[in-house]
Parts: C-alpha cells; sequence; structure tokens
C-alpha cells in the first residue's frame, strides 16, 4: 500500500477501503480513545439506508480502530426524547386516537402495537432486537433517559447562561434572524406534556419561566405558565444544539450524518460551531453519507413502504447488506434494486470476493486486494479457515423454480449430484449455507422477484404453440445430442451453437423455440445448466413432444 499519498482527495487505491483513511485521520486527533456514534429518532420504521449512515458505516470505522490497536467504543443513540410530530403510514391503527399525543416525547406515546412500553419502544425494537444478527453491537442509548439521568444538566445551563452568544452564532451561520432575548431550551410543559409548543421567557441562573404558546403545523400550546429547574428531563436542547451538546457529553470522535446536514449553513456547520465556541470541545471527525435508493427512490421512515432489517434477512444474508454498505465510500450514492439483475450482481460481487480470499496466490491486483479488504469487513462471524460452498443466487433461483413441489433438502442432494457443488461429500455446514441460500431465493421469488425471473416448467408443450421448421429441426437435434451422451454446462452451450450453424438458424430463434417449449415464455435462465439442471429425460420428452 503506498503510504506517501494517504490523505489525496482522489481515489487511487492508495486505500483498499474508504474506512481506512477514516482511521489514519482519526490517528492525527492523538485521541485517547475514540468514541464512534450513530443516532436515530424512533419516530417510524428504521430500514437499510438508516442503517447505513447509523449502524454499519460506524460499525466499521470503530471495528478498524480496534484492529489498528486503538480504544473505541461504539454508541447507538435513540433519540426517544424527540417529538411525535407525524403518524407514519403503514400502521393498522386509527390516528385519531394518537393526534392527543401529538408534541409529546416519543417515550411518553402509546406503542401501535400490543406488547411494547410506548411509541418509541416499537419503533427502536426493529433495530435492537436484530442488529446482532449484522454483526454489529453498539452501547444502545436512549436520549430520554440520558436528559432524566441528568447527563445533560451541565449543557442545559451552559446554554441558558450563553443564550445570547449563540443567538449570535446561529444568525451568522443560518442567516436566520432571532429575537433579542431569544432562550434555546425547551421546557417539557407540567400541564399537557409538550416541550415543541414551550418558550422560556425568562432564567434567573436557578430557575426557568416558560409558558406554553407555540403554535406548530400538528399541535397548539396549551398557555400554561409555570417556572421549574431545567434538570433532570425537565428541559431539552433544540436539535442543533443537542446534536453539539451530545459529542460534548460523551466525547465523540467520529460520526456520520446524511449529506443534507453538511450543507452551508445546516446543522454540522453549526452544530460544529456550538461545539467549539460554547461547549469549548473538539468537534467529531464527520463523514457526509449519500442517500441509499431503492427502486431510483429514497426510503422513507414515515411512508411504511421500506425494507427493514429484519425484512433483509428473509431475502438475502446479513454479510451482504455489510458487503454492499462496505463497498461503497460513504460520499457514493448506492442505488439497489431488488426487482432486477441488480440484486444478482451483489451477490456475485460478494462470492467473488469470497473466491479472491481464499485464493492461494502470491500476488494479488489492486483489485482483489480491495475485494479482499471488504470481504473482510462483510463478514459476521469469525472467518472460516476454509472457503465456504457456494451457490450462485440466480442458480438458487433456478432450482427452486425448476422443483417446485421438492423440499429444500432434496434441492441440496440435487444440486450435488449434478455437478453444481464441486465437492465430493458436503460437511453439516455446507448444507446449512446451501439450505440457506435456497430458501431465501425462494423468498425473494415470492415477495420481489420481477415476472420475467419467474417461470414454470410445463408438462407438455403449450397448446397453440407453433414453431417453424427449422426450429423443430434444432430441438430434435437438441434431442438427439441428449441422448447420444452426457454433457457438461460448456460443452452443452457449444453445441447449442453447432446446431444453429449446421441450420442456419438465428440464435435468438433457437433459444426463443426452447423456451417456449420448457417455460412457454420467450425467455429463461441460461439454457444450458438449466437443461442439465431438470434432467435429460424431462427435456427429452417436452421436446420430442413438439413433433406428435
Amino acid at each position: 500500500m503506498d503510504k506517501n499519498n494517504k490523505n489525496s482527495d482522489e481515489s487511487k487505491l492508495d486505500y483498499y477501503l474508504w474506512v481506512d483513511k477514516v482511521v489514519d485521520l482519526l490517528k492525527e486527533r492523538k485521541d485517547k480513545k475514540h468514541v464512534v456514534h450513530g443516532m436515530w429518532t424512533p419516530s417510524g420504521f428504521f430500514h437499510i439506508g438508516n442503517s447505513r449512515a447509523e449502524l454499519l458505516i460506524p460499525g466499521f470505522v470503530h471495528q478498524n480502530l480496534r484492529i489498528n490497536g486503538l480504544k473505541s467504543e461504539h454508541n447507538f443513540i435513540i433519540d426517544d426524547f424527540d417529538d411525535f410530530d407525524k403518524v407514519p403510514e403503514g400502521l393498522k391503527i386509527n390516528k385519531e386516537d394518537f393526534e392527543p399525543y401529538l408534541g409529546k416525547p416519543l417515550r411518553d406515546v402509546p406503542s401501535p402495537v400490543e406488547g411494547f412500553e410506548s411509541w418509541a419502544d416499537y419503533f427502536a425494537d426493529g433495530v435492537v432486537s436484530i442488529i446482532d444478527k449484522f454483526g454489529v453491537k453498539p452501547n444502545i442509548l436512549s436520549s430520554y433517559d440520558s436528559y432524566k439521568k441528568g447527563s445533560y444538566d451541565r449543557t442545559i445551563k451552559t446554554v441558558l447562561n450563553k443564550s445570547e452568544e449563540i443567538r449570535l452564532i446561529w444568525g451568522e451561520i443560518t442567516k436566520s434572524v432571532k429575537p433579542k432575548g431569544w432562550i434555546p431550551v425547551m421546557i417539557v410543559c407540567e400541564n399537557c406534556g409538550r416541550s415543541a409548543t414551550t418558550k422560556v421567557v425568562s432564567w434567573d441562573g436557578k430557575e426557568v419561566e416558560y409558558i406554553c404558546n407555540q403554535h406548530r403545523d400538528y399541535v397548539n400550546g396549551c398557555r400554561h405558565r409555570g417556572k421549574v429547574k431545567p434538570e433532570k428531563g425537565r428541559a431539552k436542547l433544540p436539535w442543533r444544539i443537542h446534536w453539539a451538546a451530545t459529542w460534548n457529553v460523551y466525547g465523540t470522535t467520529f460520526e456520520t450524518a446524511g449529506k443534507d446536514h453538511f450543507a452551508a449553513g445546516g446543522s454540522v456547520e453549526s452544530s460544529q460551531a456550538f461545539c467549539r465556541q460554547i461547549f469549548k470541545s473538539q468537534p467529531p471527525l464527520q463523514t457526509p453519507t449519500e442517500f441509499l435508493l431503492v427502486d431510483d427512490t429514497k426510503l422513507s421512515g414515515s411512508s411504511g413502504n421500506v425494507i427493514s432489517l429484519k425484512d433483509w434477512l428473509e431475502f438475502a444474508e446479513p454479510e451482504l447488506l455489510r458487503f454492499m454498505m462496505a463497498s461503497y465510500k460513504p460520499k457514493t450514492v448506492i442505488n439497489f434494486d431488488l426487482h432486477s439483475n441488480k440484486f444478482f450482481l451483489l451477490a456475485d460481487r460478494y462470492d467473488e470476493a469470497e473466491r479472491v480470499f481464499f485464493e492461494k496466490k502470491d500476488k494479488k491486483e489492486k483489485r482483489e486486494k480491495q475485494l479482499v479488504e471488504i470481504y473482510k469487513f462483510s463478514q459476521v462471524k469469525e472467518i472460516q479457515e476454509k472457503m465456504p460452498v457456494q451457490l450462485n443466487y440466480s442458480n438458487a433461483a433456478m432450482i427452486v423454480q425448476t422443483f417446485p413441489d421438492k423440499p429444500l433438502k432434496e434441492l441440496v442432494e440435487i444440486l450435488h449430484s449434478r455437478g453444481w457443488i464441486h465437492k465430493k461429500t458436503l460437511s453439516a455446514l455446507d448444507k446449512d449455507i446451501l439450505l440457506r441460500r435456497l430458501q431465501l431465493s425462494k423468498n425473494w421469488l415470492d415477495k420481489y422477484a420481477p415476472d420475467d425471473v419467474k417461470f414454470t416448467v410445463q408438462e407438455q408443450v403449450p397448446k397453440g404453440l407453433e414453431l417453424s421448421n427449422k426450429e423443430k429441426k434444432a430441438l430434435h437435434m437438441v434431442v438427439d445430442a441428449l441422448k447420444e451422451k452426457k454433457w457438461n454446462e460448456k460443452t452443452l452451450f457449444e453445441e447449442f451453437y453447432n446446431i444453429c450453424k449446421k441450420i442456419n438458424i438465428k440464435n435468438t430463434d433457437f433459444f426463443r423455440a426452447a423456451y417456449n417449449v420448457l417455460l412457454n415464455k420467450d425467455r429463461g435462465p441460461k439454457l444450458a445448466p438449466f437443461i442439465i439442471t431438470l434432467g435429460e429425460e424431462r427435456v427429452i420428452r417436452l421436446f420430442e413432444g413438439v413433433f406428435k
């Protein structure tokens, strides 16, 4: 690895993985201990886009810091003290039942589903209950609990005492004017339990006087007036100051955020200024993270139409998600697609990286070295000594459709007996890997696969099918070839082209005719491996049926 150009902004594979550059930048800070943060508001569904910025990127950085012998702590902060300001879509609830809770902390809102203590608890469970399956084990911290315990009391008093200085910084950076006397602290109203509707009118060094008269789009204040000590969760800070205060409270050294936060005058610029000038501490190294698009659409936790971590495990291994997130630099948009071959290509790239990792080769090319590093960070468990058995995802999707009525365990035996798995004997672990891939592909077919990938093997030649004489002759020659000897994928594929050349038929016409007979479709899986998997007898019977 070229050490002389490590901090170049241009990617020249000096770093085989982006996380190495992040760790080198963190080393320059000379911190005795690193604190890596992700933060998420449990107002709606947590999705794989959230996991990029708030779980996996911080997790990779934390992991690499430890690999480099540095002390590191990984925290995932659930911002459950944030206001409940919208009822998300996709919930089978009566929205009117929850309108009285608008403006209250998410932890004080009832759960939309029985069995959970609060709204925040229900949505947070979709993350907390499953993240260990993705190899991420951060400390789970609650903003609500932290405020209640008094962790933010000191920073709240600092803000109260420096309100005018904050007002000037706010105006300079955001170009928005706050009135003189503005006090940037939010009190939880003793009467209605809301904080977004309150306004602090005075601070005497011990208590704040407030009035609940701020009207929001989603709720109005109750007009209660009161006086409280701004501590133990009775007060909280507005977002930009809360973010800076959180860095100060925990000593955060690394945190990423969506790219929109990094706009000029945005929350990153203002929060870093508050961190330095108000709390007198060094802000963390921050990396802007681009969106993860699914089918060209940005995911939204409030829409209900998301891919959750639990959803992911229904159709893909957790290593594939880690592989995707580790492969792309945070500043790169990931355009993910479950309904095209992009998903197959992701699985293929992971399999390639695995082969390269286990390949015994004296010298690897730059791309190979990069794949090795990405593969390492993709792993949830300790890497095995020997390469695991592999089953191409598209082939798995093919075989579960070819034999839809057979148990998956029997499909493993078919794959092994017909040469798809190049191992003499299969261990219990091998069988588990194959069964898992078959089940995942079956789930993907049921829920996400496009129609052009789905097929049903025909029991007889489709009624009304019309083929040309050349097409019939080509299929007859395939029958003769299959009866003549055993073929492998490569030699059978070559034989198809020999047949097309002999009778002067277009390749496209030949393949379409074969698929029409076998699947009653113009297209299908790769024909040579499909025929081998389906079995010569079944193919011969269908092709001979063309002449009856």
